[in-house]
């Protein structure tokens, strides 16, 4: 092509039709402009589709994520729910006449006050996000902002869990000093073992101010925890319905 087009150049000027040779010529120039801007037009269209393509698996990924993480949070309420009930009827319990209180009843129910119900959510692909800068590319608005409350909510959120972790632990090492943990984890199904031959009464405890205290604590910490995972649970489903890809 590139010679047909000099062969034609050389003939206007061997003819000496100058003025048509340039006027061809700026023509050629032109047609070339023309073509590169096509090209870089089609380069960019492919760039943009790519991007495109890119975006939406990283929202398909942020989808998975945030489902998986709704699923654990759901279980983890659940499991919240009866530790707190738990709580609550320990909290019924004390009285200064504990002694009348059956020290088998007294661990069976101690035994459910143990767990400590954490939750712990994924964040590997916003984190990955976030590290390559793609967070702010994202064409998403709303999204962009969901994500960002995200990030600030996972922070205090951790805060949290280890609240509750504090509490749990803190209340352990009570029990441990001044009752049988092995008659309480005698009720428990992880650990198969016979109660206790030795003559404590865990329901000694229960008019204990100090025990009851511990219980307060942990009590007030769960039920605090139960509204921040509400809030959570609300803001995974929106974004969960801004990553929804049809």
């Amino acid at each position: 092509m590139i010679k047909f087009f000099r062969k034609i150049r050389y003939n206007l000027m061997a003819n000496g039709k100058t003025g048509k040779y340039f006027k061809y010529a700026i023509g050629e120039i032109i047609l070339v402009v023309i073509g590169i801007l096509i090209a870089l037009q089609i380069n960019n269209w492919n760039e943009t589709r790519k991007e495109k393509l890119k975006e939406n698996v990283t929202i398909l990924n942020l989808h998975t994520e945030f489902s998986e993480n709704l699923n654990d949070l759901e279980i983890v309420m659940i499991k919240l729910e009866a530790t707190t009930d738990a709580l609550e009827h320990v909290f019924k319990m004390f009285h200064k006449d504990s002694i009348y209180t059956s020290s088998r009843q007294a661990d069976s129910i101690m035994n459910k006050i143990l767990a400590s119900p954490t939750w712990k959510p994924s964040e590997f692909v916003l984190n990955d996000l976030k590290n390559s800068g793609g967070l702010s590319k994202l064409s998403s608005d709303k999204l962009k902002k969901l994500l960002f409350q995200w990030n600030r909510f996972f922070n205090e959120l951790q805060d949290t869990m280890n609240l509750v972790e504090s509490t749990s632990t803190e209340l352990i090492r009570y029990i441990k000093n001044n009752g049988s943990l092995r008659n309480i984890d005698a009720f428990g199904q992880k650990f198969k073992s016979t109660a206790s031959q030795l003559n404590i009464n865990n329901a000694l405890l229960l008019s204990d101010y100090k025990f009851e205290n511990y219980i307060n604590d942990k009590l007030f910490v769960l039920n605090s925890t139960k509204i921040e995972l509400e809030e959570a649970k609300i803001l995974i489903q929106k974004i969960l319905q801004e990553t929804a890809i049809d």
